[in-house]
């Protein structure tokens, strides 16, 4: 999200040429500080400033290597981001750099790609996730892309968003085994599973020492390939078709459990819903029980990026704002507390001790 300024700050430099700055500039009488909104007459300005910004760039596109391209972009984006005002961006800077030719080269990306045409109707699906995985089951389509264009996967899934991502999956296999760890055969919740690719990282569930998790997802496409790991990983998991909406009407008996967490939920919720959906998921718990609810964090440096091209908006959060998904529960029930951030410091992890 951009600081609700214009600051140049960043790196004044690289936009010293942007008409659309240098004009407002001349209309200012107050000689304060820049509003947060640019007049709506110079978006067409601003457009035309984006896109020569980004046909700038494309000298960097080396025949069968979009590497330094891809790199540039991101910045730039990020640089742009930030020093306008959201409406501005939402209004001039984003529909000019998704309608530049370079917005073509960008998504010979399988995994820009995915992102942005979104197959199975919705943003980050577990297929997408499946390309920061680096999961097997994503090489076809990466085979399939130009040699450009896998270069632009390699880049942009190596960055340190993906990463904390990848993470995350090694996090919640943990959290898995050290469920099993605690309690004789733990019964386990996984809301709005997608494939369940961290059943492949635990111990636990190979080891027959998990006595149930019930995966439970809106689309039955991912649920069809989570059924796969009854056979492969544990005949201990389950599936259920149900949606966020299922469970905060709260008739969606899904039972009591060890533990409960939601992978990448909680990014597409407001405040509110993500309030009321921990209160419930909480008294899903059994005595001593956790829940664990991962968030983004504000300062993704990719974000502007991911919009732009990726048509993949998160809702980033601060530490507090994390904390304030347990707002609605009631302190007598609650044993602990604990936040804590991945070393990047890209997701928070909230994680609830029912008393």
């Amino acid at each position: 999200m951009s600081s609700g300024q214009l600051s140049l700050s960043r790196d004044p430099d690289r936009l010293r040429d942007f008409a659309s700055l240098r004009a407002f500039e001349r209309s200012r009488l107050d000689g304060g500080r820049i509003p947060t909104e640019l007049p709506a007459a110079l978006y067409p300005v601003v457009a035309d400033d984006v896109s020569r910004a980004l046909a700038s760039l494309l000298g960097l596109a080396v025949p069968g290597n979009y590497t330094g391209l891809t790199d540039a972009v991101i910045d730039l984006l990020r640089l742009l981001k930030e020093t306008f005002s959201d409406r501005t961006w939402r209004e001039a800077v984003l529909p000019a750099a998704r309608a530049h030719a370079l917005a073509n080269l960008i998504h010979e990306c399988p995994f820009t790609r995915h992102s942005f045409t979104k197959p199975r109707g919705y943003p980050g699906d577990a297929g997408l996730l499946d390309f920061v995985y680096r999961h097997p089951t994503a090489r076809p389509s990466q085979e399939a892309a130009t040699e450009a264009g896998r270069t632009v996967m390699t880049f942009t899934v190596g960055v340190t968003a993906c990463e904390a991502v990848r993470h995350r999956r090694s996090i919640l296999a943990g959290k898995i085994d050290e469920a099993a760890a605690r309690r004789d055969r733990p019964s386990i919740l996984s809301v709005a599973s997608g494939h369940l690719r961290e059943a492949e990282l635990s111990i636990a569930l190979t080891d027959g020492r998990v006595g149930r998790l019930l995966a439970t997802d809106q689309d039955a496409s991912s649920l069809a390939v989570v059924d796969g790991y009854r056979s492969s990983i544990s005949d201990a998991i389950e599936t259920r078709q149900v949606t966020v909406r299922n469970i905060l009407s709260e008739k969606a008996d899904l039972g009591r459990f060890d533990l409960i967490y939601a992978a990448g939920l909680y990014d597409y919720l407001d405040a509110r819903v993500a309030a009321r959906l921990t209160r419930i998921l909480f008294e899903h718990l059994n005595e001593g029980g956790r829940l664990l609810i991962p968030n983004f964090l504000w300062g993704v440096p990719e974000e502007a990026y991911m919009e732009v091209f990726m048509d993949w908006y998160l809702l980033y959060r601060s530490r507090e704002e994390i904390e304030g998904f347990a707002q609605d529960l009631e302190p007598a029930e609650v044993r602990q507390t604990t936040y804590t951030e991945d070393a990047m410091g890209v997701i928070g992890y909230l994680e609830i001790e029912r008393v």
